[in-house]
């Protein structure tokens, strides 16, 4: 069984084609983060290696090591920092050549390519246009846009989407997290399994939700002089700004379901009490325009604006005095 919650359709074609035995050699896992991307690349190399005849096992020697990142013929490349770099796939590129230590295949685990510095995406190109018959590439990314069109032309492009609140909840429930837990945790991931997985295990996670919220109703009220101040502190933590960024989303997005009388359920059902409580001094386009500009931050960063003045433009765009 394959250790994968959700994405069926995509583990029936992987499946399928090692049992065909049509294997392709590059293959690029797309979607946001924490949806379970690297999770069902690992889980397609223990597929492929696996000794069983129903596979992945999970059990077999070669799917423990490969899950403990130490089968001699899977090499897995994290982000240095935030970027993949050259260096590593150069590492990686001089193996390639190398016949298989115990199985059929090289396999090379790539997280975040979407991250890969310029000459990192054009040293794996080459590989790409001629590929040993032996190795295959596994590659994530959270934006394909962020990929070069020449790498996602030689590759199968797996699209995974985030799941259900009910999916989620249901898998946290069968690892034993208690109810009420489970179903808050199931809303707060906003379909992002890693996500819930994580704060299920870790305190730190929503303690990290817990400040960031914080910030998010302190600003409100802050004078400008704060918003900046605050803006130049979190510009100085840069690995925090998705998360900021996704909470600001997240209350947002709420506060304009509750304005526009929606039926879909919100996300922080935590807080509802305080989100009807800006709801009620917010009406529906003031909440639009607060997410249009959390959205056009979030893009400008990823398009390599400056941190610090990309989120001193948000604190002036986002309401005051809610």
């Amino acid at each position: 069984m394959w250790p994968i919650v959700g994405h069926e359709w995509a583990i029936d074609l992987l499946a399928r084609s090692i049992k065909s035995r049509k294997l392709l050699h590059a293959y690029l896992f797309v979607g946001p983060g924490q949806v379970g991307k690297r999770t069902l690349a690992q889980a397609f190399a223990q597929a492929i290696l696996c000794a069983d005849t129903d596979v992945p096992c999970g059990v077999c020697r070669s799917c423990q090591l490969v899950h403990r990142e130490r089968h001699p013929d899977v090499h897995v490349i994290d982000p240095e920092g935030d970027r993949v770099k050259i260096g590593a796939i150069r590492t990686m590129l001089r193996s390639v050549p190398l016949s298989p230590v115990e199985g059929r295949y090289r396999i090379c685990i790539i997280s975040q390519f979407d991250t890969a510095t310029e000459s990192a995406a054009n040293a794996l190109l080459k590989t790409l246009e001629e590929p040993p018959s032996t190795v295959i590439l596994l590659l994530t990314a959270n934006r394909v846009a962020s990929v070069l069109p020449t790498i996602i032309s030689r590759c199968q492009v797996i699209p995974l989407r985030v799941l259900s609140a009910q999916q989620i909840t249901s898998a946290l429930l069968a690892r034993g997290v208690g109810d009420e837990h489970a179903h808050l945790l199931g809303r707060l991931a906003q379909g992002r399994i890693g996500w819930a997985i994580s704060a299920a295990e870790d305190g730190h996670v929503l303690r990290q939700r817990e400040q960031a919220l914080e910030h998010v109703t302190d600003m409100a009220q802050a004078s400008y002089t704060a918003r900046f101040s605050w803006a130049s502190a979190l510009s100085k933590k840069p690995e925090g700004v998705p998360q900021v960024l996704q909470t600001l989303t997240s209350w947002w997005r709420d506060i304009l379901l509750i304005a526009s009388a929606s039926s879909t359920p919100i996300t922080n059902v935590d807080r509802e009490a305080t989100l009807r409580e800006w709801a009620s001094r917010c009406d529906v386009q003031t909440a639009k325009q607060a997410l249009q500009a959390i959205r056009d931050t979030a893009w400008q960063i990823e398009h390599n604006a400056n941190l610090r003045l990309a989120l001193e433009v948000l604190m002036l765009d986002l309401p005051s005095g809610v």
